[in-house]
């Protein structure tokens, strides 16, 4: 799901770079007035998982990969803007330190798992009212959504059919979703039973 360079035309590099820093400084602001000192030692632990969990990766046809997403879960535990500013700084440092997806392109992966791993996942959490089962479905669809806008920003640059595109990356994740749902459902309800209070934390 991380695209490398040259795999984007400068069209959607820029519009999906403007889309994606406009949100995380938002983010990084809205984070910094409301950031209790309680947050912080599980925003770092939530950003080492993310950050490893992310490395087990599997290829797919037209130069992108499949893996887990995490966004539902750690916006769940810590609020949207706090884990879209994870994910992103996770996406960031895997692209300069291991090459892991571009540094062009990183706007293109923090919409795919960013805004559409954490803000929008953590708004149909909220529309399931905050239950398990609804952190579960969420899961599921923001895996498959974000692998849907990743295979439409490479058709779109010409990089692979869009068709072709679509049918991998969506048909990969439809299956890797499951796998998200239910890792996300376990972590979450272990939590809730040995650890309530991390669930009751101010989000943001």
């Amino acid at each position: 799901m991380h695209i490398p360079d040259g795999f984007l035309n400068t069209e959607t590099i820029i519009i999906t770079n403007a889309i994606s820093f406009g949100f995380l400084i938002y983010a990084v602001k809205k984070v910094n007035r409301n950031l209790h000192p309680a947050r912080i030692p599980l925003m770092g632990v939530t950003a080492a998982f993310i950050f490893t969990s992310q490395l087990l990766s599997f290829p797919l046809i037209g130069g992108t990969s499949f893996h887990l997403l995490g966004g539902v879960l750690i916006s769940v535990l810590l609020g949207p803007f706090s884990g879209l500013i994870i994910m992103s700084t996770s996406l960031i440092l895997q692209a300069i330190l291991l090459q892991h997806g571009g540094i062009l392109t990183l706007g293109a992966n923090i919409l795919n798992m960013g805004i559409g791993g954490c803000l929008l996942g953590y708004l149909i959490y909220k529309l399931f009212k905050s239950t398990l089962f609804g952190a579960a479905i969420a899961a599921w669809i923001t895996i498959v959504l974000a692998a849907g806008l990743c295979a439409v920003e490479l058709g779109i640059s010409g990089r692979v059919p869009l068709k072709t595109a679509l049918f991998s990356m969506s048909g990969a994740h439809i299956l890797a979703g499951i796998a998200e749902s239910l890792i996300t459902f376990a972590v979450l309800s272990a939590i809730s039973k040995i650890r309530p209070d991390l669930l009751a934390l101010e989000k943001t």
